[in-house]
This record gives structure tokens, sequence and C-alpha cells, in this order.
């Protein structure tokens, strides 16, 4: 319905489907559930508040760090799961840490590789 509003000739009931459109998208997002972040074996839940008051390599930091990864010779990567459309396979990707603070609200989990 919001998107037949949306699509409307009167600007009045497109601005309404507009408002219906966000409001829907901000009830669906996960808000305050934690990540999930997994290494080898292991799985933490961190708190999506503090990942989010952090810079990307903050962040990637303190992940390390949880994990006792510090001190690592070998390259480490942090990869990321998405929200998408629930008949979608689950697919990481590699983390743009210059733009953290805009991808933490979609992040479903971290694993570090």
């Amino acid at each position: 319905m919001a998107e037949m509003l949306s699509a409307s000739d009167n600007h009045v009931a497109a601005g309404i489907g507009q408002c219906l459109q966000a409001l829907m998208l901000t009830t669906t997002r996960p808000g305050t559930a934690p990540i999930i972040l997994s290494f080898g074996n292991r799985t933490m839940a961190l708190g999506r508040k503090r990942m989010a008051g952090m810079t990307g390599r903050n962040a990637f930091i303190y992940v390390k760090s949880k994990l006792g990864l510090l001190n690592a010779t070998t390259p480490l990567h942090l990869q990321a799961l998405f929200h998408g459309p629930v008949e979608e396979e689950e697919k990481y990707m590699e983390i743009d840490l210059e733009a953290w603070e805009e991808l933490v609200p979609h992040i479903l989990k971290l694993r570090i590789m």
C-alpha cells in the first residue's frame, strides 16, 4: 500500500506513502540487536551501540583484542554479513573500514579471516 501511495500523482498521497515506507524501514532494522563475531570455533556477541561509536580502525583493533589477535603475524581481514532478503544465501564480504559508521547499522555478523 505504501508503494502505491508513493507512486501517486497526488503529492500529498505520495508524501504519505514515502513516510510510511520510511517508518517500515526503521521498524524492520535490528536497532539494538548484538553483532555476532566469529573466529574459528569462537563466537562472541558485541554491543551494536559500542561498535557504532568507534571508527573502523578502532573497531577492528577492538575485535582483534577481544580474540587475542593483536600480535598476530599473518594479515587479518574483517568481513561482514549484511541484512538482506531472506531468500538470499549468506555471503560475507570485506568491509571498507573508512565507511564503518555507515555500515554498522546493517551488519548481522562479523568474522575475521
